[in-house]
């Protein structure tokens, strides 16, 4: 068969509220699958095609998902088992985690992803705390990965004064996650 034979994939344009559920559920929780991933697999290559392979069985059994139940969870297991299929594929490694360390990591996994939720939701907060230059300069830095020159030449300030604010703004959010950890927990 040839590359020219091939007929093009054409994308399902229908509303299927299933898909969305299941698009919507994967991306809010694919990091900490990942996470999981890489904790386990060290080479991130690997652990990326471990992440795909997941994410494609996901779909797959999505069926057999439980709506209300963890998300994260489910696709936990299933990136064990295929972690474990990787592990079979390269038992030539010298170094090899057995299966009962991967059990045993799986809750300790799924306790790290539940305190990293909880400071997450404390970031969240304390950035709606800060005033709206300084949810700027968060918003120019952390989410569009703009360089301080960048931002200086966005918003006027110069690099001298975009570094100054943000360390300060930095140590105010660190403060701020830290007491809002310590009143929830």
């Amino acid at each position: 068969m040839k590359i020219k034979d091939l007929e093009p994939v054409k994308p399902d344009n229908s509303d299927d509220p299933r898909r969305e559920l299941f698009l919507k559920l994967l991306l809010e929780n694919q990091m900490r699958i990942h996470a999981y991933i890489l904790a386990l697999v060290p080479n991130y290559a690997d652990a990326d095609d471990i992440l795909q392979q997941t994410s494609s069985l996901m779909w797959r059994k999505f069926d057999d998902f439980k709506p209300g139940t963890n998300f994260t969870s489910w696709g936990i297991r299933i990136a064990h088992y295929e972690i474990m299929g990787y592990r079979k594929r390269r038992n030539r490694d010298k170094l090899v985690f057995g299966d009962d360390f991967l059990e045993d990591m799986i809750p300790i996994v799924e306790q790290e992803n539940k305190n990293t939720d909880g400071k997450i939701e404390a970031l969240r907060q304390c950035v709606k705390k800060l005033g709206m230059r300084g949810r700027e300069l968060v918003k120019l830095r952390y989410y569009e990965g703009m360089k301080a020159k960048e931002m200086s030449s966005r918003t006027g300030l110069t690099v001298a004064v975009i570094y100054k604010s943000l360390a300060r703004i930095n140590g105010h959010l660190l403060s701020c996650i830290e007491r809002t950890i310590r009143r929830i927990g």
